[in-house]
């Protein structure tokens, strides 16, 4: 995995040298769609992951209209649950929570247009999948509530373009760290997780402090959804913590 993510990382400025029209504000709002019906739909936390990939691996490659990003994100779902899911929505359905704004057609020819520009590599190692695995290193991270706040500051961390800058493990790491700082108190990245990681506390102090930053910044209402999702039982109620790591 660690190998496989070097390569399929994405280049983290493409918003202001691919893009004309799109910006990291609207790039965030579309994120935050998909978020939600992500939610609504059930769907597996590895999906949102896919889908975030598909999406700024396409957008680095072609310039689009504002107009037609939310075309993007409908065909987005679509592609991604078909990937992942056992049983994915039917197009019916994303067309339904997209209030009927496109025609089946229009769909699918985005869908065709996605495939061939990412010429059909549609997945990359996620940064959830590096922090299932962080997450049995130590005894403070193997934690439902540290891990369901983790994923939570990690699912905020996917509205930040400039996140792409990182790799997904290192995002994973920086995540579990602050997740345990928060409900612990402890630091979890200890000697014996450096070096079955092979990531230092010095690799990982530029991440850390940015995403600590994200967190603390970011305008509330571009996290309402968020906080709304983990705010439910089966997340144990998580986002109900304020930011104090």
């Amino acid at each position: 995995m660690e190998q496989e993510e070097v390569h399929a990382i994405n280049p983290h400025d493409y918003l202001s040298k691919v893009q004309t029209e799109v910006r990291d504000t609207q790039r965030a709002f579309l994120l935050e769609w998909i978020i939600d019906v992500h939610r609504k739909f059930k769907l597996r936390p590895e999906t949102l992951y896919v889908g975030q990939f598909i999406i700024d691996k396409f957008l680095s490659k072609k310039a689009i209209k504002n107009t037609q990003l939310h075309l993007l994100g409908v065909t987005t779902l679509l592609i991604s649950t078909k990937y992942e899911e056992i049983y994915p929505p039917d197009l019916r359905d994303l067309l339904a929570v997209s209030e009927n704004k496109f025609t089946k057609t229009q769909v699918l020819d985005m869908e065709k247009e996605i495939l061939y520009t990412l010429e059909y590599n549609l997945t990359a190692p996620s940064a959830y999948r590096f922090m299932e695995r962080f997450r049995k290193l130590s005894a403070h991270t193997d934690d439902n509530e540290v891990f369901f706040y983790a994923q939570f500051v990690l699912e905020i961390s996917l509205l930040e373009a400039s996140f792409l800058q990182f790799k997904p493990s290192y995002l994973a790491a920086a995540a579990l760290i602050l997740s345990t700082k928060q409900l612990k108190k402890v630091d979890c990245w200890n000697k014996e997780v450096q070096t079955i990681t092979g990531y230092s506390t010095q690799d990982l102090s530029e991440v850390v402090k940015e995403v600590r930053l994200f967190c603390h910044e970011i305008n509330p209402k571009f996290i309402s959804i968020l906080k709304y999702k983990f705010s439910k039982p089966e997340y144990m109620k998580v986002s109900n913590h304020e930011f104090k790591f």
